[in-house]
């Protein structure tokens, strides 16, 4: 039986899309849940569709089901541009 993946992400504030986070914010939401302290509660993510950028409470993080979306190399988003 195949293994269901799953990653953790952010809709983007400008577009909607989903953006897959660092292993770093991942970290830190789970440093947040054990009740550490002086732990990050926000970080700077970019979509890689709309190239926005925004700022994100670890809050906003989903557990996403499947493969993150690929990210298109900087060719690539020169040439849709």
């Amino acid at each position: 039986m195949a293994e269901l993946r799953s990653y953790r992400g952010v809709s983007c504030a400008w577009c909607g899309e989903l953006i897959p986070v660092s292993a770093t914010v991942v970290s830190l939401e789970d440093e947040i849940a054990r009740g550490e302290i002086n732990v990050p509660h926000a970080f700077v993510a970019r979509c890689q569709i709309c190239v926005n950028e925004s700022v994100y409470e670890i809050g906003d993080v989903q557990r996403l089901d499947g493969e993150p979306p690929r990210r298109r190399s900087r060719m690539a988003r020169a040439q849709a541009a």
